[in-house]
């Protein structure tokens, strides 16, 4: 029932988030302002999923991943709630904000498939987990196609990644290492009506990733 509800907290957190973006009420203009404002939105909603009063919920922004790995990192948004019978269950979620003014391609793609390769492997700090992309631009949802020496690394909308498919750079001098994630995904992006940013219509790409025996990555349920 914890991870139900961590789930419906994630599920209505993100869009007030881009509504909230698209009515002026949130200014952003970079990744870490979104990872702010999204922390905030999920505290808030959380309250209304507390039905204890010995229940609690509790965030955390840049979580460090430790145990054992050789590049430990950070999780965007961490949080957890804890029933009264003491049961813990733990949300993971990174997140991309790519701006099409400040245009990073192909890496920018790569990265969003680094991170979730970072989340299936999180399972020592969290239950379920969840990738988030926001974009103003086309480039990522509807490109016709992508350079052969890039085109692995594929989020646009409708596309599929097979589970144990090896995913790599075919330039002369690559960006990162080959990637091969755990479970299958399918690349839904949610337009919000009337959305607009800077003139720009924005999108927005939601959905788990696989701990343990999660697979679907959209929609996000």
């Amino acid at each position: 029932m914890s991870a139900a509800r961590l789930r419906e907290i994630v599920n209505v957190a993100i869009p007030r988030l881009f509504e909230q973006i698209r009515g002026g009420r949130i200014v952003c203009e970079s990744e870490a302002t979104l990872q702010l404002h999204l922390g905030r939105i999920i505290a808030t909603v959380a309250e209304l999923y507390l039905v204890s009063e010995r229940e609690t919920f509790s965030i955390e922004l840049e979580k460090p991943l430790r145990g054992g790995r050789e590049k430990p990192g950070r999780i965007d948004i961490w949080f957890q709630l804890t029933l009264t019978d003491g049961t813990v269950t733990r949300c993971a979620i990174e997140l991309k904000f790519f701006k099409e003014a400040n245009h990073r391609e192909p890496n920018n793609r790569y990265d969003v498939f680094k991170d979730i390769a970072r989340l299936e492997r999180c399972k020592d700090v969290a239950d379920i987990a969840f990738m988030l992309v926001g974009t103003d631009h086309q480039h990522y949802i509807s490109r016709a196609s992508y350079s052969k020496n890039t085109a692995d690394f594929d989020i646009r909308h409708g596309a599929n990644y097979r589970a144990g498919t090896r995913l790599e750079y075919r330039t002369n001098a690559p960006y990162d290492v080959p990637i091969t994630l755990a479970h299958d995904y399918e690349f839904r992006w949610a337009e919000l009506p009337d959305t607009h940013y800077h003139g720009r219509t924005l999108h927005f790409l939601l959905g788990r990733v696989g701990i343990h025996r999660e697979l679907m990555m959209a929609p996000a349920r």
